[in-house]
């Protein structure tokens, strides 16, 4: 997640074409067909912060979905330092490549947990904490990613979905990163897409929903377009109360003059309710983000969106 990172510094499909082609024709997009839930994650772990509790109850009522993770969570240097016993200053690309791979295999589990195929989650392999840099760069010249090194999509366990889709990585560049989501939006067909909001304040997640938002708009989706809030405010102003309450909705609160959370109305306009069952499933997904989970500060951030509901914005 990249908590508090310098964040401007800076998903593979695990079911193969052949196996598609064994159960019927394949779709032109690796991965998955159409579904009618796509969920976008900037980072593993996003998805089930903001809508563990949607998924679980679109596939109790039959549904199908989808999860798109926009990079594989490798630029956080805290999780890196923890996972490898490394020093910050120590830590190599490999490291963060390393890191890269374990997010990965964290979401295929905590997707498992939530009743979510591996074989419905896309990696994209943008880079984590500069997501913001590819959205913002209109020239051709590609990104490099200051953890990683790289400047081109990857999946270190799962490739990434351009290199399923046409056979060699993309660039780290805006049109590349825009053309994928395209691509993907158009191929599944969802009712309802969630993302997470222009509001929020870590730029990844920012550049995500600009991402979708522009996809979107350039096929003419007609579907239902929400965003959910991850952070909001320097600390733990979002979400509260703070700490698991899953007999308790969110709340707003005033820090300092400010109510949080910023730049979104509230109350929210969709609130979903979820139930005990939910709640503890969802908490358990999110304890199998284990690079996560394990560091203090982000375990109580994480356990604060266990809530009895989950809450939206239109866009």
């Amino acid at each position: 997640m990249a908590r508090r990172a310098a964040l401007c510094l800076a998903l593979g499909a695990t079911l193969t074409l052949g196996l598609a082609c064994s159960l019927g024709s394949a779709p032109r997009t690796p991965g998955f067909g159409p579904v009618d839930v796509l969920v976008f994650a900037p980072h593993p772990d996003d998805e089930v912060i903001g809508a563990g509790g949607v998924l679980q109850q679109a596939l109790a009522e039959g549904k199908t979905v989808g999860i798109v993770f926009a990079t594989n969570g490798d630029g956080y240097p805290e999780a890196a330092s923890a996972l490898f016993h490394k020093a910050i200053a120590e830590l190599t690309h490999a490291d963060y490549l390393g890191l890269g791979a374990t997010r990965q295999r964290e979401a295929i589990a905590a997707g498992q947990i939530l009743g979510v195929r591996a074989s419905s989650l896309v990696f994209l392999g943008y880079p984590d904490a500069a997501l913001a840099c590819v959205y913002a760069d209109v020239s051709t010249a590609p990104v490099e990613s200051p953890f990683t090194g790289r400047t081109s999509t990857y999946g270190p366990a799962q490739a990434d979905f351009h290199t399923l889709a046409h056979g060699s990585p993309a660039p780290y560049t805006r049109a590349a990163a825009l053309a994928d989501v395209e691509e993907i939006v158009r191929e599944s067909a969802p009712r309802q897409v969630y993302v997470t909001d222009r509001a929020d304040q870590h730029p990844d997640h920012s550049a995500t929903f600009d991402l979708v938002r522009d996809a979107t708009t350039a096929i003419g989706f007609t579907g239902t377009l929400r965003t959910y809030l991850v952070h909001s405010g320097p600390g733990l102003e979002w979400p509260w109360p703070v700490g698991p309450t899953p007999q308790t909705a969110f709340e707003s609160h005033t820090v300092g003059g400010a109510t949080y959370p910023l730049g979104v109305t509230w109350p929210p306009p969709v609130r979903v309710p979820v139930t005990s069952a939910q709640s503890a499933l969802k908490l358990r997904a999110l304890a199998a983000y284990a690079s996560q989970w394990d560091l203090p500060l982000d375990r109580v951030f994480l356990e604060s969106f266990i809530k009895s509901e989950e809450v939206f914005w239109t866009a």
